[in-house]
C-alpha cells in the first residue's frame, strides 16, 4: 500500500468522523446515527494491507471515541476485530461485486456496535440490552450496507485520479524492424 492510499484512508476516516459528529439528521430521523467507519473498514480490509487495517482501527477508533460517550479505545478494539477478521478471509469475498460489498457492509456495521456493547457490558459502563438497542443496531447495519458500495466507488474514483494507471499493451512491438525498399 502506498502513501497516497494511507493518506486518503486517514483523510476519509477524519471526514467520516466529522460527518457523524456534525450531521445529526440520521439520528433525528431514525433514532440512530449511521456509522461510516465500519463501511470504510470493509474497504480497507478487502483492498489494503494489514498495517492499513490496524492504522484505520487505531486512528478512526480513537477519533470516534473522542467525540462519543464511550471510554477511549472501545471502538478501536471493535474496528480492529472486524477489520482483521475480514482481512483474513478476503480471498473468499468477491470484493468487486456490489452484493458482496452490501453484505460485508451490513455485517461490519452490525458487528462493530455489537462488539462495543459486548466490551461495555464487561466494564463499569454497562449498556442495558433492550429492543430499542436492537433497532438502533439494525438501522446502523442497513445504513452501513448502503454506504459501503459508495465507499468502494469513491476510492475507485480517487484511484483513477491519483494512482498511476499502466497503459494497455499495444500489439505493435518496438523491436520489430521495418524494411523499406525503393519499389
Amino acid at each position: 500500500m502506498n502513501r497516497i492510499e494511507n493518506i486518503s484512508i486517514l483523510l476519509a476516516a477524519w471526514l467520516a468522523v466529522a460527518f457523524e459528529v456534525a450531521f445529526n439528521g440520521f439520528r433525528d430521523w431514525f433514532g440512530a446515527q449511521i456509522g461510516l467507519l465500519p463501511a470504510l473498514m470493509v474497504y480497507v480490509a478487502l483492498s489494503a494491507s494489514w498495517p492499513g487495517v490496524v492504522l484505520l482501527a487505531l486512528v478512526g477508533g480513537l477519533m470516534h471515541d473522542s467525540f462519543s460517550a464511550n471510554p477511549l479505545g472501545i471502538t478501536t478494539i471493535a474496528l480492529a476485530v472486524v477489520g482483521l477478521l475480514m482481512r483474513a478471509q478476503r480471498d473468499l469475498v468477491l470484493r468487486t461485486q456490489i452484493y458482496a460489498q452490501v453484505m460485508m457492509g451490513f455485517i461490519a456495521s452490525a458487528a462493530v456496535p455489537a462488539c462495543v456493547v459486548l466490551v461495555l457490558t464487561n466494564t463499569h459502563h454497562p449498556v442495558p440490552l433492550t429492543w430499542r438497542l436492537v433497532g438502533q443496531v439494525m438501522v446502523m447495519a442497513v445504513g452501513g450496507a448502503v454506504v459501503t458500495p459508495l465507499v468502494f466507488l469513491a476510492f475507485k474514483w480517487l484511484g483513477r485520479w491519483f494512482i498511476y494507471q499502466p497503459l494497455p499493451e499495444s500489439h505493435y512491438r518496438d523491436s520489430r524492424q521495418i524494411k523499406r525498399t525503393r519499389n
